[in-house]
This record gives structure tokens, sequence and C-alpha cells, in this order.
């Protein structure tokens, strides 16, 4: 049962700021829509960031289609190694996205 009340870590952090809020005064205040602004600014960031991702994700499976359509007698070979270059290529541009290399 008291497992059912534990909080994740964003609910605790925003429990945190609501009480400074209620018992802090101006400083509280502050407190608090520091905490609000830097959760909404990540959360829109997530989400332009994962919609970046889906948009290199289609773009990725396009290519691949294509290659296939355009190059219907490729052999298994040929087709493994386009998916593989394609495959590499979408992990690099997701990196990049994501800051993980300059």
């Amino acid at each position: 049962m008291a497992e059912n009340l534990r909080l994740s870590t964003g609910e605790l952090l925003n429990q945190i700021g609501v009480l400074a809020f209620l018992n802090g005064g101006e400083e509280g205040k502050t407190l608090y829509n520091a905490f609000v602004a830097g959760q909404v600014c990540y959360e829109v960031y997530k989400r332009l960031t994962l919609s970046q991702t889906d948009v290199l994700r289609a773009e990725t499976i396009l290519r691949i289609s294509n290659y296939v359509k355009n190059n219907p007698r490729a052999s298994q070979a040929q087709l493994k190694s386009e998916v593989e270059k394609e495959i590499q290529l979408f992990a690099q541009k997701v990196a990049d996205l994501e800051g993980m290399n300059p």
C-alpha cells in the first residue's frame, strides 16, 4: 500500500517546489517558477527532438524503399549492404541531433 503513495522524481521535485512556494514567500515562488519553467522547457525540447527523430526514421525508410524499388534485381548481399549503410547513416544523424557528436 505504501508503495502506491511513492512519487516519481519529477513529482517529488514538483511537490518540493509547491511547498517552497506555499511556505517560502517570494523566494519559494521564484524556486517554484524556475522548476516549472525548466520542466516545461525540457518537455518541449524532448518532443521536438522526438519529432525530428521520427522524420529521420521516415526518410531512412523511404530511401531504403526507393533503393529496393529502383533495384529489383539486387542480390540479398546488396540489399543487406544498402540497409546497413542507411541504418548507420540514420544512427549518425540521430547522434548528431542529440549532441553526442561534435
